[in-house]
């Protein structure tokens, strides 16, 4: 139990914090507690991202960040993993990790299309889906989630950081071009996490899409691209 002080215009607070419960009991003198939830940095940080497990498994929790949080599906880590490994090579995965091959595979099994395009920076920015990529870190080739790009910025759901922004000057180099979307016969859920809301164009681009009754594919990925598998 921790034993918090809090000030107020009204006078002083007492609170304390279940850390289990996820919730903080306010008492001002004699009246009734008031209960307020509250989050820690780790879940604000990893709010709808699949947080990954294990060393090689950025790419499972990248896809699994897309089926969860972008089409609600109920998947964990460990069943993303188990069932990309039937359609993977293992010897492969061990050495390499997973490749966007095993994911479009995986995703095929699931119902789903997925669909790798290069594209360039200034394509990455029209993008109204969030996709993956793939980035070489000092070395290290380490799948993540983009949700959006704009403004100098591009958005990142990272499986081992979680929710974070690169500058597009150090993310454009790290970057090797292709981007990989997950596309189901429904779109992303509107109210998606990874979803960019505020953008004008991408709100249009969406309301007209859902308009139609389906996302045509200038709308699902932004400027079309030639389809790499």
């Amino acid at each position: 139990m921790i034993g918090l002080c809090v000030v107020c215009a009204c006078g002083v607070w007492t609170a304390q914090a279940h850390a289990q419960e996820g919730a903080i009991a306010l008492r001002a003198d004699s009246e009734m507690p008031l209960n307020k939830p509250v989050r820690s940095m780790a879940e604000l940080r990893y709010r709808s991202v699949m947080r990954q497990q294990q060393d090689f498994s950025c790419g499972a929790a990248a896809v699994g960040t897309l089926l969860r949080y972008a089409y609600g599906m109920d998947i964990e880590e460990k069943r993303v993993i188990a069932d990309m490994m039937k359609v993977s090579d293992p010897k492969q995965v061990a050495e390499q990790g997973f490749s966007m091959l095993d994911m479009r595979n995986y995703v095929q099994t699931l119902g789903f299309r997925g669909r790798g395009y290069r594209v360039d920076m200034t394509a990455l920015r029209d993008l109204a889906i969030p996709v993956i990529v793939l980035l070489n870190l000092n070395g290290y080739q380490h799948f993540v989630v983009v949700k959006r790009a704009a403004q100098g910025r591009v958005f990142i759901a990272d499986p081992a950081l979680g929710n974070r922004i690169m500058q597009e000057w150090e993310f454009a180099p790290a970057w090797n071009g292709l981007v990989f979307a997950i596309v189901g016969d429904v779109p992303v859920r509107a109210d998606s996490g990874l979803m960019q809301t505020n953008a004008p164009t991408l709100r249009a681009r969406e309301n007209a899409a859902f308009a139609g009754g389906a996302l045509p594919p200038q709308l699902e990925f932004g400027p079309a691209r030639w389809d790499l598998f």
